[in-house]
């Protein structure tokens, strides 16, 4: 069975949310803790809660599929069609969230999901794919590889954020380069 067979993707529901629940604050653990004075815990409180993930699987604004590596759930990715300035939602297609296990980095599961992402933008005729990245990530080098150029960088200002550390950076992608 060859890689890709390995990697498949699930559109989610409701009934998603705890597995989506708890990778995401696992994989946020295993990302983001050291840019954190509490080790983002005021933060995945505000912002990550299963109630959060809950409310959000029943709009339609945004769609959630969970990663899957030889049947287990091992990480997911959030796609959104929202405007970045100067374009119309319309010509967007916004990567919101991709988080993916720590174990399973470097396997190709990234490659796999990002050729999901173009191959979504490219059915919903989007021009643009972009996302917001911390400043200080090692994902920048990923997604700089694919062609992702940053456009624009903001410093947040979030109680326990280590100073420094603070930077988010948009990345953009033309899909005509795809």
């Amino acid at each position: 069975m060859s890689r890709s067979e390995l990697i498949k993707f699930q559109r989610c529901s409701v009934d998603h949310c705890e597995i989506l629940h708890s990778i995401a604050v696992q994989s946020y653990h295993e990302h983001y803790s050291d840019i954190w004075e509490d080790q983002g815990q005021a933060y995945l409180a505000r912002f990550y809660t299963r109630d959060i993930f809950e409310n959000e699987l029943q709009k339609s604004t945004a769609a959630f599929y969970l990663i899957y590596h030889s049947e287990r759930p091992v990480g997911f990715l959030k796609l959104r069609e929202n405007a970045l300035a100067p374009y119309s939602p319309n010509d967007c297609l916004e990567l919101n969230k991709i988080y993916l296990l720590q174990a399973h980095i470097g396997k190709g599961i990234g490659h796999h999901a990002l050729q999901f992402v173009f191959d979504q933008a490219k059915a919903k005729s989007k021009r643009i794919i972009w996302m917001n990245v911390m400043a200080e990530s090692k994902a920048r080098k990923f997604y700089e590889h694919y062609g992702f150029k940053c456009c624009h960088e903001v410093s947040l200002n979030y109680p326990h954020m280590k100073a420094g550390l603070n930077v988010l950076s948009t990345y953009k992608l033309e899909t005509t380069k795809l």
